[in-house]
């Protein structure tokens, strides 16, 4: 498949979530007015979460505003929204996150400081667009994953920049969508393709280096979020296309799968599973795009509780894409866009916060 195709695929991709704000907006307010029962706005200390949330079948978690990072982007390709991805912690502290729909003279990549709310722009590529940002624990440095085709990496002031994997992979063009890391910082990747009707997605590992691409799945729809167990012995894989999350077990090498199930499905509409994030309990958060809200499923596949993004906003904003648990902490952190802009909100986990909840990653 050409470049060009994989741009289409891009813009295919957020064009059709785009759709969904649309059709789901009038049943995301009525979910959030049934469910915000005298929730603030914004939770003034978001670092103080004193133990974790108590889940019940059934329980709903308000999210809070905590600060806006991009404004509405103007009108484009993909309409008049603003898409966030991939937000991760530094070894500094900082939460940085990409911004997938930046417009030319827009930072793509940027920085938030939790503590003084100062946002500030680290990168600008006006031709890529990134949907995960993760930092190797191998090397310290951040490694993005472009829609478009590439994995990039840099330092995490900016500098440094270069591409690790670009052009065809074990054969085809390469959708990179998210990214996880093993202890040694070997890149796990999602390649965003397929349908259930031609299931042609992937899960590639390359060597930390970016090196000997390996294909440990295919026939997905989709491949989307990606996040080891605690143990680092197997992935939660979503597939954005089948509102499901694969449960894939991996041989003691991490070359390969063994014995690979379904986990969890979701009833999502118009809507998808994005990205996800496992705590140290072992509880997987699934973003679910389109519809304003995160499962949080246990490893056994029960649903513990739902968190959910108030629409208090004049216009939707329902973009959940992708959330990081702080290590050491129950202190959650979402992105989310759509019609407003481009914000992050918090929420207390129901698991601490460790290297998985964080992309296995190099973070504080």
């Amino acid at each position: 498949m050409a470049f060009s195709h994989a741009v289409n695929r891009g813009a295919t991709r957020l064009g059709r979530r785009r759709r969904s704000i649309i059709a789901v907006s009038l049943a995301g307010a009525a979910l959030a007015a049934a469910c915000i029962t005298g929730a603030s706005a914004e939770s003034p200390e978001p670092g103080h979460a004193n133990g974790p949330a108590t889940a019940t079948a059934g329980k709903t978690i308000n999210a809070h505003l905590f600060a806006q990072v991009a404004p509405l982007d103007p009108p484009g390709p993909l309409g008049h929204i603003t898409a966030l991805e991939g937000p991760a912690f530094g070894p500094d502290g900082k939460l940085y996150m990409v911004h997938s729909t930046a417009p030319a003279g827009r930072p793509s990549v940027i920085a938030l400081d939790v503590r003084t709310r100062e946002i500030k722009g680290i990168h600008q590529a006006s031709t890529s667009m990134y949907t995960s940002l993760q930092f190797s624990p191998a090397d310290g440095r951040i490694y993005l994953t472009d829609l478009n085709g590439k994995i990039d990496r840099m330092n995490p002031d900016g500098t440094g920049f270069t591409n690790v994997v670009s052009g065809d992979v074990l054969g085809r063009p390469l959708a990179a969508d998210d990214i996880a890391f093993d202890r040694d910082g070997s890149l796990f990747v999602t390649d965003f393709q397929g349908t259930p009707w031609n299931p042609t997605g992937r899960v590639i590992r390359f060597d930390p280096d970016g090196t000997h691409p390996t294909l440990l799945m295919d026939g997905l729809a989709g491949a989307n979020g990606i996040s080891f167990d605690p143990t680092y012995s197997a992935l939660w894989v979503s597939e954005f296309r089948a509102g499901r999350t694969d449960y894939l077990p991996l041989s003691a090498d991490h070359k390969s799968v063994v014995d690979p199930s379904v986990g969890m499905y979701g009833n999502e509409g118009v809507g998808g599973f994005d990205s996800n994030a496992v705590d140290a309990d072992g509880n997987i958060y699934q973003a679910a795009f389109g519809d304003g809200k995160i499962y949080v499923y246990s490893p056994h596949g029960a649903l513990l509780a739902t968190i959910v993004v108030p629409q208090t906003m004049p216009a939707p904003e329902l973009l959940t894409t992708n959330l990081v648990i702080r290590p050491k902490t129950h202190d959650g952190y979402l992105v989310v866009g759509g019609d407003n802009g481009g914000f992050v909100y918090t929420f207390r986990a129901l698991g601490l916060g460790d290297a998985q909840s964080n992309g296995g990653g190099a973070g504080a």
